[in-house]
């Protein structure tokens, strides 16, 4: 009787253990069919995913108008233009670098960093449109104190890249490297000159091949004075060709450590504009930039330099001047070889 119980017992646990080995399995099988299926699915949705980012068709323009300004009160009357975005990023490239490859000849390029002797910068390059199959030149504009145009280039910047384009010119604008207080050129003149000196040789130059015989300084106001306190007087090297054009300033250096070549007294073409009524009356600019025009004119013109002009505009303060039409005047007259500017007609 106990050898059956025993048997019994044996007999029990074997289907238990049968049962226990067949229940497991259809388990199991459920478990991997669905990681199987939630893996396919996973799969067919990064397919379908993939399909649509490659498949897309490049997104249609804004069908919005572009934001535009007027250069009218540049002196481009009539003129809008599509305006330059400083919104864009600037491309850094690996380790924080400024990139420049294949297509940024064309391209415009915000807040670009510089660093020479331990001084650094930024500036702007404005080159959307140009035509590289032809000679290219540079304008290299400086702003005024509180450097506002190199903030907003949207603006005035805007409508002198319009000028630099009809002349297939390269318009770079670097921002002052001066931290004590207002951001000027004029104030540590030597430092910043030296920083200036090496953007233009070390990365406009390297960057960009221009036409050197068409290199042409721009400045307003304070960024004026830099140009004909310093960048002339010591480093008129620079200017192997093209000129100079100096806006409601330009005062005379207090000394000039540069020799001019003949060729470069022969051929620069250095231009003073100021109006009459920006005479530093006006207490939004107490800066007598009437006086320093005159005083700078004179002195370069003593110094032997042929096509030394200025123009005096009746009535214009120091907010007044149509920055755009003074360049693309300049411009205009310097390809024609002549000192007749179109609208200069009785000018002083």
């Amino acid at each position: 009787m106990t050898r059956q119980i025993r048997l019994r017992d044996r007999l029990l646990r074997r289907r238990r253990r049968h049962h226990r080995h067949r229940g497991a399995v259809p388990r199991l099988r459920r478990r991997t069919r669905w990681l199987v299926t939630g893996a396919l699915l996973l799969v067919l949705l990064l397919l379908a995913v993939v399909a649509v980012l490659v498949g897309r068709t490049p997104e249609s323009p804004v069908t919005e108008a572009p934001e535009t300004v007027s250069c009218t009160r540049w002196g481009l009357d009539g003129v809008r233009v599509t305006t330059r975005d400083p919104g864009r990023p600037a491309d850094r490239g690996l380790f924080g670098r400024d990139a420049f490859g294949p297509g940024a000849e064309t391209t415009d390029r915000f807040g670009l960093d510089f660093e020479h002797a331990g001084v650094t910068s930024g500036y702007h390059v404005l080159a959307e449109g140009l035509d590289w199959s032809r000679p290219v030149g540079v304008v290299l504009h400086l702003h005024g104190d509180g450097a506002f145009e190199y903030d907003n280039p949207q603006y005035s910047l805007s409508c002198m890249a319009e000028v630099a384009l009809r002349h297939n010119m390269l318009l770079v604008v670097p921002r002052t490297p001066d931290t004590d207080g207002e951001a000027t050129w004029w104030e540590h003149r030597d430092r910043n000159a030296a920083w200036f000196r090496a953007l233009m040789e070390e990365r406009v130059l390297v960057d960009y091949d221009v036409d050197r015989s068409r290199t042409w300084l721009t400045g307003y106001s304070g960024g004026a004075q830099f140009i004909s306190q310093e960048l002339l007087a010591d480093h008129v090297d620079l200017l192997p060709g093209g000129g100079a054009v100096m806006m409601a300033g330009g005062e005379a250096p207090e000394r000039a450590s540069a020799e001019p070549t003949r060729s470069q007294l022969r051929e620069l073409r250095l231009r003073w504009d100021v109006g009459t009524a920006d005479d530093g009356d006006d207490p939004r600019a107490r800066f007598d930039a009437l006086s320093a025009a005159r005083a700078g004119h004179a002195w370069y013109e003593r110094q032997g330099y042929d096509h030394a002009r200025i123009r005096y505009r009746e009535g214009v303060d120091h907010f007044q001047l149509p920055y755009a039409r003074i360049l693309d005047r300049v411009l205009t007259a310097a390809e024609a070889d002549t000192d007749e500017e179109p609208d200069e007609v009785g000018a002083g």
